[in-house]
């Protein structure tokens, strides 16, 4: 069974941005509200997710055990930053 790369994708750069935002905080306006923060946090997901559109990447088919290994990467590096 073959999957599109969309959700593995998004799920698995929302957990390695969330991971990276969470460990080096300093790397992202830490002398900022909590407001401006999520707001750079989405931004970044945003950019990551248009340019994974732009390129066709996310219109790749793999095998599922792919789709699973990077859905597990992504929340097992967000929990291990924090």
């Amino acid at each position: 069974m073959y999957w599109k790369l969309r959700i593995p994708l998004l799920l698995g750069v929302m957990g390695g941005m969330s991971g990276l935002v969470q460990k080096f905080p300093n790397l992202f306006l830490v002398d900022t509200s909590y407001f401006i923060r999520s707001a750079v946090f989405i931004g970044l997901i945003g950019i990551i997710f248009t340019i994974l559109e732009k390129t066709n990447v996310n219109e790749k088919k793999v095998h599922f055990t792919i789709c699973i290994g990077i859905i597990l990467f992504g929340i097992s590096f967000d929990y291990l930053m924090t």
